[in-house]
């Protein structure tokens, strides 16, 4: 028998997300992503699409 989530159980559950602990507009342009994370991570987005022939 299936229970039917409560309010409660949702916001208690292990995948609700609490974006009070998310950086505000300001702070996140605050945030500096390394130019050698930015092509390796630019470099495997390019080799996934190619994979699935997105382009």
């Amino acid at each position: 028998m299936n229970k039917k989530a409560t309010f409660e159980d949702v916001i208690n559950g292990p995948y609700f997300i609490d974006d009070s602990k998310m950086p505000s507009a300001e702070e996140s342009k605050k945030i500096v992503i390394p130019k050698e994370l930015e092509e390796k991570l630019d470099a495997e987005l390019e080799e996934i699409a190619h994979k699935y022939g997105l382009y």
